[in-house]
């Protein structure tokens, strides 16, 4: 975007969409930048659909190692930087005039530490700027409506609304996620490296990495756009 796209989104009341994924493990047949290539689509897809601008993604984020360490190429971000550096970024947008931030994720859900230490920055984030602009006291001296649609100018979500839970499902690295990227990227996508090592989550009964392929991950990305356009609208 040039400055003046900026100010017509901001001023036409556009919603500013932030991706936000992960660099982690995904298994030996999917890339480590699974989960942010997911929640890039997503917000490409919305605002193919509706006015909306994406803001850069954010992938550095923190993974816990849960599946494995940096040895295999997994980044962990530790808690309290990520969320300081978060902050500052919606502490930014909102001070470019964004009347609605949603934070798009990909990862861990949203009780995960990355969305956790969104929906923290974002709560403090809004009080600290409302309290910046009208004082201490702001929400008991000024009826709510006064100061607008405060409380959802940063907002955090999955990718995966509940309208959309019937036709795409989640895990990580099976086949779900297969699917997703084999629509995607099925550049990123080695099927034969399943074999060599047989882990927990792509083989596990139900939606094992083998039964991934691009016709259900089309019709995934498909319900995943249509409800956040259903959401935002």
């Amino acid at each position: 975007m040039l400055p003046h796209h900026l100010a017509r989104a901001v001023a036409e009341g556009w919603p500013l969409l932030v991706p936000v994924g992960c660099v982690e493990f995904h298994g030996n047949h999917l890339a480590l930048g699974s989960d942010t290539l997911f929640a890039e689509a997503v917000c490409e897809g919305i605002a193919e659909r509706i006015p909306a601008a994406v803001a850069p993604t954010i992938d550095y984020g923190p993974t816990g190692y849960a599946l494995t360490g940096p040895e295999r190429g997994t980044v962990d971000t530790a808690g309290e930087a990520f969320g300081g550096y978060v902050k500052e970024v919606l502490r930014n947008f909102w001070e470019m005039g964004w009347q609605r931030v949603q934070v798009i994720i990909h990862h861990q859900g949203m009780d995960g530490p990355e969305a956790l230490a969104f929906r923290k920055a974002a709560a403090e984030v809004t009080f600290e700027q409302m309290r910046a602009e009208y004082g201490r006291g702001w929400w008991g001296n000024q009826a709510p409506e006064s100061h607008g649609n405060v409380w959802s100018r940063l907002q955090v979500g999955p990718t995966i609304l509940p309208a959309a839970a019937s036709v795409a499902g989640g895990d990580h690295a099976g086949m779900w996620e297969t699917s997703l990227l084999l629509h995607l990227r099925p550049d990123l996508v080695e099927m034969e490296r399943l074999t060599a090592e047989p882990l927990w989550y792509t083989v596990q009964s139900g939606c094992p990495s083998a039964d991934g392929n691009a016709e259900l991950g089309e019709r995934m990305l498909t319900a995943m756009v249509d409800a956040w356009v259903a959401a935002l609208t």
